[in-house]
């Protein structure tokens, strides 16, 4: 009687494990990561280069107005002596009116660089969503992981076989060159 009872424990257990033993087999994972896959397009890096031009016009503009206030602060602290009330409140002003000019351009230019980012894009972001996609179903992959978040730390291991960036770097390229994004 135990003996039966033991048997019956190990055909069912085989029952509950065989289907996920055989599921475990037939699971296709591909790695992707989205952020390279959308930057090193043609599109990609066009994008990123006329995000980069805006960046620099921003930073020589702050810059500007650092070195003037640096300047401003400098005169004010080594002649305070020598220059007389008006000078010195004038200065003041000016270093307050700067400061207050580099603060508000500071946080103008992280807003604009912001949307100018996501205008630009937002296009190419969309259709490696739509040929990521395509290209999963076409492989028959159960799973894909974005790996471009770096706070992603659950993925510590990636065979090169499972990487498919490369792959869909290519096929965003041919799709965009049917229809390219407009310029923002």
């Amino acid at each position: 009687m135990r003996g039966l009872m033991i048997r019956m424990f190990v055909i069912a257990l085989l029952a509950l494990v065989t289907p996920a033993v055989l599921l475990a087999q037939q699971a296709r994972i591909g790695i992707v990561d989205m952020e390279r896959a959308i930057v090193q397009t043609v599109e990609g890096k066009k994008a990123e280069g006329t995000f980069t031009a805006k960046f620099e016009e921003y930073r020589k503009k702050i810059e500007g107005i650092q070195k003037q206030l640096e300047t401003d602060q400098t005169k004010l602290r080594t002649q305070e002596r020598v220059l007389n009330e008006t000078v010195k409140a004038e200065l003041s002003r000016n270093i307050t009116k700067g400061q207050t000019d580099l603060t508000r351009l500071q946080e103008d230019a992280q807003k604009d660089l912001d949307t100018l980012r996501s205008e630009l894009m937002r296009p190419i972001a969309e259709v490696a969503e739509a040929v990521l996609n395509a290209y999963a179903k076409e492989n028959n992959y159960t799973v894909i992981i974005d790996t471009s978040n770096p706070q992603n730390g659950s993925v510590v291991f990636v065979n090169d076989k499972a990487e498919i960036t490369d792959e869909i770097i290519k096929r965003i390229d041919a799709e965009m060159a049917k229809a390219p994004p407009k310029k923002p």
